[in-house]
């Protein structure tokens, strides 16, 4: 990846196939960001990563907003999310409504609105398919206000040009 020349890079599910300290490891080795505003250490309450970067291009500062699915619990190994007395030390806001989710991405977008952002793009792995309701990228963006752009993984779909209303209407 960092011969490819990534900017940045939102965890996977997959990302975790070899566990939590080689991911961690690995991704301390890249030469790019890895953001998310959701992927939390539970015995600090705070993110891994930073929730986003902002980038000025074309005279523009952009912030990109990383969200995880909080699938990767389940579609990844548990354990892997444990201690080793099995008490969870990492989460990804899965609750069972969305909310929580919902709630950490809106406070992501705020931020960096407030941070100077004009346009606001968020890169997730949430997917689209009915079994990552209730945090499907459309979901979230139905659920959140100030997010320009959602591009978005998991599902392995093309989806082009498709527009969806935010929590106002817009």
């Amino acid at each position: 990846m960092n011969k490819t020349g990534y900017d940045l890079a939102v965890p996977g599910n997959h990302e975790f196939d070899y566990g939590m300290k080689k991911f961690l490891s690995l991704s301390e080795k890249a030469e790019y960001e890895y953001i998310s505003c959701n992927f939390m250490d539970l015995t600090s309450d705070k993110s891994v990563f930073d929730a986003y970067v902002i980038r000025e291009l074309g005279g523009k500062k952009i912030a990109f907003v990383g969200i995880c699915t909080p699938r990767t619990i389940t579609s990844s190994t548990p354990t892997y999310f444990q201690n080793e007395n099995g008490k969870f030390v990492y989460g990804f806001q899965q609750d069972f409504d969305g909310t929580a989710l919902y709630s950490c991405v809106q406070k992501a977008v705020d931020a960096a609105r407030n941070d100077g952002a004009e346009f606001v793009i968020a890169v997730a792995h949430l997917g689209v398919d009915n079994n990552c309701s209730p945090w499907m990228s459309t979901e979230v963006i139905e659920n959140t206000t100030g997010i320009d752009v959602m591009l978005d993984g998991h599902s392995h779909s093309t989806i082009e040009c498709e527009q969806v209303n935010n929590k106002d209407g817009n």
